[in-house]
């Protein structure tokens, strides 16, 4: 695709896409399934984020709750409740919200996660499944919806392209390299993960056919980081105040879309695919063999 104005990425079809087979298996199955997010105080995002998501919930039929516990709560009782959780049997998915506050380790905290029931990929039992491409539902649900997005038109496809991601987080960079590079539908890319230490990187993005951004820094990405006609995925959210309230700006500066070929807005790109397919995570914690292994 030629330079000029880049045609969007819009994440909305994809998502509508995996809500419609989500509600549908739901419908058709015995068994709600259920999700249950613990949280640990009172952080306004975080209850935006969880109301949209519960209201998501309950419109495709699945039992969204909370587990609501104070900010000065303390490390045992928070690593009590996720348990408690995770093993309960009407329970199929379980969230911890993040960031934690300070004081508590967000890596003994997921340990009392039961792998099967991580629905967003935050264990290590869960991130190694995702590397051999076993229990697809324990994925981490952003750098899953980065592969669905991709894989939805034929013009983004990523097999035989090289793919830069830039950023090795667990939530994002260091799995979803491991996705796309892995054989199957949405993958066989040859991949080059950047980050903070990488020499040249604004080198590196440039050779990228698909270059996908998800370091937490806003506007980092400018035209000259981007190779003419080339795919940029931007999973950056940075909440900014405008003139007509506020609104979300992400990794890579809007100027690029003067460069790149196809370009996902924010919002309205990564984020709803993000969404719905957390949605399908706990569906297929709920009804495993509904969900074909080339989702």
């Amino acid at each position: 695709m030629n330079a000029g104005a880049a045609a969007p990425i819009k994440g909305a079809p994809v998502a509508r896409t995996i809500k419609a087979a989500v509600a549908r298996i739901v419908a058709e199955r015995e068994g709600t399934p259920c999700l249950v997010n613990v949280v640990v105080g009172d952080d306004g995002a975080s209850e935006s984020y969880l109301a949209a998501l519960e209201k998501l919930a309950a419109k495709l039929g699945i039992d969204a709750r909370r587990i609501a516990l104070p900010a000065d709560c303390d490390e045992g009782a928070v690593c009590a409740a996720v348990e408690d959780a995770g093993s309960d049997p009407g329970v199929h998915g379980v969230m911890i919200q993040f960031p934690l506050p300070e004081g508590l380790d967000r890596e003994r905290v997921a340990s009392f996660l039961p792998a099967h029931k991580d629905v967003d990929g935050i264990t290590a039992a869960s991130l190694g499944a995702c590397l051999a491409g076993t229990r697809r539902h324990t994925a981490p649900a952003t750098a899953a919806a980065v592969v669905e997005l991709l894989a939805a038109d034929p013009e983004t496809r990523v097999a035989g392209k090289h793919v830069v991601v830039l950023g090795r987080s667990l939530v994002v960079g260091r799995p979803l390299a491991a996705m796309l590079a892995r054989p199957g539908d949405g993958g066989n890319a040859t991949v080059t993960l950047c980050h903070s230490r990488t020499a040249d990187v604004a080198g590196h993005c440039r050779r990228a056919d698909v270059l996908v951004v998800a370091v937490g820094k806003q506007h980092l990405v400018t035209p000259d980081w981007v190779a003419p006609g080339a795919v940029v995925v931007d999973v950056g959210t940075h909440p900014v105040e405008g003139p007509d309230g506020w609104t979300l700006a992400g990794d890579v500066h809007p100027d690029v879309g003067a460069v790149a070929g196809r370009l996902t807005p924010v919002p309205g790109g990564v984020g709803p695919v993000t969404n719905a397919v957390l949605m399908r995570h706990v569906a297929a914690a709920c009804h495993p063999d509904a969900f074909p292994p080339a989702w």
